[in-house]
């Protein structure tokens, strides 16, 4: 399952996501960005799609067990959404690969599954960390999503209401965009790179 493309693919992946997750964190946006490289990942590997699974996983795992140790402390904690992006993205965003790769570009297959793997992409994160920020942050987790907590906390609405509410409101938008960079990204990765990854294929015997 870890073959050497793999491995460098899981590498690069998680790098992806520690430079553009905590650049995001430091400036505070309402979005996160910090799942492109898992997704993307996933992509690279689905026609195996319990390597992608795993493969993405781990890419995932790293960029949170690196973005806590050296900048963001609450991520680590999140675990249970990055293993949601990941079987959103194996299980569902995975199937659109050809689309994805077609040549000419399908726009508006292209958009379309975009939008739909993305939203869905964020509904699952949403509802997986929202008890988390409660339970665990008190809705405070020092992303710029903390003033969409506020915001609600504000109308009226209890804190996890607020934690879930928030989470609907900018994670569908912070995921589509994520899926739609993976996808970019995976569209412009060379077919030999691709083909490396596959899965091997077993010799006959003699």
């Amino acid at each position: 399952m870890f073959t050497t493309p793999r491995l460098v693919a899981i590498a690069l992946c998680a790098a992806l996501n520690f430079a553009i997750g905590n650049i995001v964190y430091l400036v505070k946006l309402q979005i996160y960005l910090d799942s492109i490289g898992t997704i993307l990942c996933a992509l690279l590997i689905v026609p195996d799609r319990t390597a992608a699974i795993v493969c993405a996983f781990v890419a995932g795992l790293i960029g949170v067990i690196l973005s806590g140790l050296l900048i963001n402390p609450f991520l680590p904690w999140f675990i249970f959404s990055v293993l949601a992006i990941v079987l959103v993205s194996a299980l569902l965003t995975g199937r659109a690969v050809e689309t994805f790769r077609a040549r000419p570009l399908p726009v508006p297959a292209f958009v379309a599954k975009v939008v739909i793997c993305g939203i869905v992409t964020g509904v699952a994160s949403a509802v997986v960390s929202a008890p988390v920020v409660v339970y665990l942050f008190g809705g405070v987790t020092g992303s710029g999503t903390s003033f969409v907590v506020a915001f609600f906390l504000k109308t009226g609405q209890q804190l996890l209401n607020s934690a879930l509410l928030s989470g609907l409101t900018t994670e569908p938008v912070d995921k589509t965009l994520q899926v739609l960079l993976a996808a970019l990204l995976y569209r412009a990765t060379p077919r030999e790179f691709i083909a490396m990854l596959a899965p091997p294929i077993p010799s006959s015997a003699t």
